[in-house]
């Protein structure tokens, strides 16, 4: 079921409201909301406003256009096969400069023999045996530095959006069983994602070992140059998800190839 909302930001104080077109009624009233930032207002967009997924499909009247529009203008950059394993490095300069990464991907082109990370286009190879998810930030490039300074092989990356419900179906093992649970979806599906696919030996125990435990300030006593030592915040923001058992490698992989590609 889809609704069309209008969206009101008030950049003075970081206030939202929302208003239903259909019903011709306020549906959410103008209240605080530090979550969203006027930088995160550009078409094409997908934003959580209290853990409703909304996506920004135009501008509501010409003078937000004129403000918003006009400082945002899409661009499509390409890493090349020779840099690949650079583009921790790459991302992170692109994060330095101001720049949002909206979309990526990992793919080969037919005609050439080694991965080009794109914005746009084609499939992923999904054969490997553990599986990686972060939230882009202006700290992705360093995350993604970090895991092939580890001496792991990135062979699939994908940027996407998780709405609720496979949210829901994806950590539904912790159900019941952390009480963190409902935070984890929410956080999971608050804004866009960052699938890979790592290869490696032993890949899921190895990399889960890299990422340290789930909660950093654990991680930063016991592995304080882990993933999430280094850039978690909290239990349910820590950064990174891994795969917990070697079995689950191939089922995590398959799992969110299946959420990506819906009709494939």
């Amino acid at each position: 079921l889809l609704r069309r909302y209008q969206l009101l930001f008030y950049p003075k104080d970081g206030s939202v409201e929302m208003f239903d077109v259909k019903n011709q009624r306020t549906f959410l009233r103008r209240t605080k909301y530090d979550e969203l930032h006027q930088e995160d207002l550009f078409i094409g967009n997908r934003v959580n406003v209290f853990s409703r997924q909304l996506d920004l499909i135009g501008y509501g009247d010409q003078y937000t256009g004129n403000k918003l529009g006009s400082k945002k203008e899409r661009t499509l950059a390409m890493v090349k096969p020779d840099a690949v394993n650079k583009m921790g490095d790459i991302l992170q300069m692109i994060y330095d400069a101001n720049l949002i990464l909206t979309k990526a991907k990992m793919t080969k082109l037919t005609c050439c023999p080694g991965p080009y990370l794109l914005s746009i286009l084609s499939l992923l190879c999904h054969d490997s045996s553990s599986l990686s998810s972060s939230l882009p930030t202006a700290l992705t490039g360093k995350i993604l530095h970090s895991i092939s300074a580890a001496g792991f092989e990135i062979s699939a990356l994908q940027m996407f959006n998780m709405d609720r419900a496979n949210a829901e179906e994806f950590l539904e093992v912790y159900k019941g069983v952390v009480t963190e649970y409902p935070s984890m979806v929410a956080e999971l599906c608050s804004g866009p994602c960052m699938a890979l696919e790592i290869r490696g030996t032993d890949a899921p125990k190895t990399f889960r070992e890299f990422c340290g435990p789930a909660d950093p300030e654990i991680a930063r006593h016991l592995r304080p140059s882990s993933l999430r030592a280094l850039y978690g915040k909290t239990k349910v923001q820590n950064a990174v998800h891994c795969t917990d058992l070697p079995e689950d490698g191939v089922l995590e992989v398959d799992t969110y190839w299946r959420l990506i590609h819906p009709h494939i």
